[in-house]
């Protein structure tokens, strides 16, 4: 009879443990790590390394990132525009 109980218990344990641990995965997917530190810039549409992109946050939650060839291009575009004004 007690070995009965203890492995009701067990097997109860384990049974809530499953659940819980079930629900944490249904709840909150986990990403692969690879699309993690990855963003695409909002010029050219190209995929970089979040950490060689410049983020800029517009308003509370928009974030914008720029690739290092567009920030160039942008600032080029400036100072042309500034030298013919």
């Amino acid at each position: 009879m007690t070995l009965f109980v203890i492995l009701s218990g067990l097997f109860l344990l384990v049974l809530v443990l499953w659940i819980f641990y079930g629900y944490g995965i249904v709840v909150k997917p986990v990403e692969p790590k690879s699309s993690r530190k990855i963003e695409t810039c909002d010029l050219c549409k190209k995929r970089f390394p979040r950490s060689e992109m410049v983020e800029r946050q517009v308003g509370d939650s928009k974030l914008l990132y720029f690739c290092d060839s567009c920030v160039k291009n942008l600032s080029k575009d400036f100072a042309l525009k500034q030298q013919r004004n």
